[in-house]
């Protein structure tokens, strides 16, 4: 588990870390910029352009998605007492990473694992 991690000081930086990818997520909002940008191009590469955008986009989406339900994943380790325990290995996460990272599931050496098989 993570002791030395104070539980509150870690749901903090983790209401923390969720406005900023919340804040970032409205930068890449495609419904309200879907609006700005209108389907009657004048030259092809203008509509090339805007559809390289909106893919931009959905992808920035996709991933801010993820972290966002990995803060919802840590907020409930935290109620049930699992935080800072690794989610593959079941190991302690290190307090510099869980600092670094709040959100960790995983320890590092299970971490590059599943990025790598990924």
């Amino acid at each position: 588990m993570a002791s030395g991690i104070k539980f509150r000081d870690a749901a903090k930086r983790l209401t923390q870390l969720e406005q900023e990818l919340l804040d970032a997520a409205s930068k890449h909002d495609l419904a309200v910029d879907g609006n700005e940008r209108s389907d009657g191009h004048h030259h092809p590469a203008e509509a090339a352009s805007d559809a390289e955008m909106r893919e931009h986009d959905l992808r920035v989406q996709g991933r801010l998605r993820e972290r966002i339900e990995q803060i919802e994943r840590a907020r409930a380790a935290i109620a049930n007492g699992t935080y800072g325990k690794c989610v593959s290995c079941e190991g302690p996460i290190p307090e510099g990473r869980l600092t670094a990272i709040p959100d960790a599931e995983r320890c590092v050496p299970c971490q590059t694992k599943f990025d790598r098989y990924r």
